[in-house]
């Protein structure tokens, strides 16, 4: 009986050291000690491993997620670790490259699913610019271009996510997929990364195509703030060159904005916010139109007139002028010597200030071939000039004119406005 016993005792210490040297074997094949003893920079770090892989990853399911694909399929031993960079009221975690998610204080992925109607204005914005950029076929036909606005979009099927520090925004509607900056949605979106409120303006696509000729409308001697809100002659064209995704520039005398009678600081702020986010420039057209400036003996003077709605529009809205424009035209080497910014000028007249007659202004206008670079002068003070615009800005957009600012003009030609003293246009220089 003792050899018998003693025989399984001997039995079973054999297949227990056997047991002992196949897991060790195994340990030794197929387990990466590389990977003991290794910690994340977070302290509350959660670890996900495969056999040649580490993520670190934050306690949530959106973070255990990151970690499974990073490890997916890994063959080369690799440690990943990551970065909470914080965005306002949120993180982004970062592993590098383009893995990285926005997250809440919970860690939890960031989900969008409503927008506000400024929201739908912006992404509007960014549909026309795509249209024009990719499919400019379609969009110099002035009706296409109207009917491109936030109640034709079917938001309920657009879809929302965050890519880096943009929102992606699928509209099946179109085919389109847009990246749209957060800086300008986190308000639309009512939540905050922490960017600074910054004025928007929407993105201008500038058409290289010779047959789409860029070309300024500008506005002098107002605005006209002086009738029933809504319903001035300014409003109404600010409406229109936002209908038809045209932008001008408003070369505005400092009294008429100061000097409102019923309209508050609100209002005027509103308008101005609602005009420079539809694309339009604007610059400064003196304080008290004063045709002239070149008579002043004192440079300071003349310094004060021009800079007076430039200082008015930094202070009340953080807005940079440019651009000014002389009253009618009139400068000397004293003013240019003086000037705070260079003068614009133009090379078609529309008269509207001389004709008050919606069909002259029409005849005028259209009279002319466009060549890129051509500056229109219109004083948004008539109604007469909003009543003969309904009829011109859609015809110069089905001609192939491409209606931009004073800024974006310059943009275009290379134009450094801190540069140059005075603007006609490329074809007086020739």
């Amino acid at each position: 009986m003792s050899k018998k016993r003693n025989s399984s005792v001997y039995s079973v210490i054999m297949i227990l050291v056997l047991s002992i040297l196949v897991i060790t074997v195994f340990l030794l094949l197929f387990v990466n000690f590389g990977f003991l003893n290794k910690k994340s920079i977070h302290e509350d770090a959660k670890t996900y491993k495969t056999r040649h892989c580490l993520a670190f990853y934050p306690d949530s399911a959106d973070g255990l997620s990151m970690a499974k694909d990073i490890c997916k399929g890994v063959k080369d031993d690799s440690i990943h670790d990551y970065t909470l960079i914080p965005y306002g009221d949120y993180y982004l975690i970062n592993y590098g490259g383009d893995r990285s998610f926005f997250a809440d204080k919970d860690y939890k992925k960031i989900e969008v699913n409503e927008i506000s109607d400024e929201g739908k204005k912006i992404i509007n914005d960014y549909v026309r610019y795509t249209f024009k950029k990719e499919q400019p076929d379609k969009y110099y036909n002035a009706d296409f271009i109207k009917n491109i606005s936030p109640d034709k979009l079917d938001f309920s099927t657009i879809t929302y996510g965050i890519e880096g520090e943009s929102l992606k925004v699928n509209i099946p509607q179109y085919e389109m997929e847009l990246l749209i900056p957060l800086k300008y949605m986190q308000r639309p979106l009512k939540m905050n990364f922490g960017f600074t409120d910054e004025l928007y303006r929407k993105p201008v696509y500038l058409d290289p195509d010779e047959n789409h000729p860029l070309i300024c409308i500008t506005f002098d001697d107002g605005p006209y703030l002086w009738d029933y809100q809504d319903n001035t002659s300014t409003e109404k064209i600010i409406s229109l060159l936002e209908e038809y995704d045209a932008s001008a520039t408003f070369y505005v005398v400092g009294n008429m904005l100061e000097d409102r009678e019923l309209w508050a600081d609100y209002q005027v702020y509103k308008l101005l916010k609602r005009s420079i986010g539809a694309g339009n420039d604007y610059g400064s057209h003196t304080q008290n139109h004063l045709a002239v400036l070149n008579s002043y003996s004192n440079a300071q003077d003349i310094y004060d007139e021009i800079n007076g709605p430039i200082a008015y529009m930094r202070d009340f809205i953080g807005y940079e002028m440019t651009t000014y424009r002389p009253v009618e035209g009139v400068f000397n080497d004293a003013v240019l010597a003086a000037q705070p910014v260079p003068a614009v000028l133009w090379d078609v007249d529309s008269e509207d200030w001389l004709s008050r007659d919606v069909g002259s202004i029409i005849e005028r206008v259209m009279s002319v071939e466009y060549e890129t670079g051509d500056i229109i002068i219109f004083h948004d003070i008539y109604n007469e000039t909003a009543e003969a615009l309904e009829t011109l800005i859609p015809k110069l957009i089905n001609q192939g004119c491409q209606l931009v600012s004073i800024n974006d003009l310059f943009r275009y030609l290379n134009i450094d406005p801190s540069m140059i003293s005075y603007f006609y246009s490329p074809n007086y220089y020739e």
